[in-house]
């Protein structure tokens, strides 16, 4: 486990709080930020310190390959968490304010009626993330 990383995961997760979203395990964010950014290794990670894919409509230098859109610049990895732990309130329509497991958690994000977060199947994206909990956090 990337130590760094975890700590803002658990940043991100306080934000989220802040936001109304008091349920949200760091460990979950830690594990989809894993899948998302290979490991914290994906160009978009370490140029942009987009950790999780995050976009935006305004057109900037990084589309979205798979997506009309572009995305989002961060200057810090501080200012990624951040943002994600608010970003995160946009999911309470599908149920993320209620989420109990890292399962429940990534299919309030894939089934939101204010759009999915990943394209992937729910069965991919979850199978993956358990994988990487399990691994750094233990089943």
């Amino acid at each position: 486990m990337n130590d760094y990383f975890y700590e803002l995961a658990k940043r991100s997760a306080q934000a989220a709080v802040e936001k109304g979203v008091p349920n949200i395990d760091p460990r979950w964010i830690y594990a989809q930020w894993v899948h998302e950014s290979n490991d914290f290794t994906s160009a978009l990670a370490v140029d942009n310190h987009n950790l999780g894919g995050v976009t935006q409509s305004e057109p900037n230098d990084t589309p979205q390959p798979d997506g009309g859109n572009y995305y989002i610049n961060f200057a810090s990895y501080e200012d990624y968490a951040d943002y994600f732990g608010d970003y995160l309130h946009g999911y309470i329509d599908g149920g993320i304010d209620r989420a109990t497991t890292l399962e429940e958690y990534i299919a309030a994000l894939k089934n939101s009626p204010s759009g999915e977060y990943f394209g992937d199947s729910l069965e991919n994206y979850v199978t993956d993330c358990q994988r990487i909990y399990d691994e750094n956090f233990g089943g």
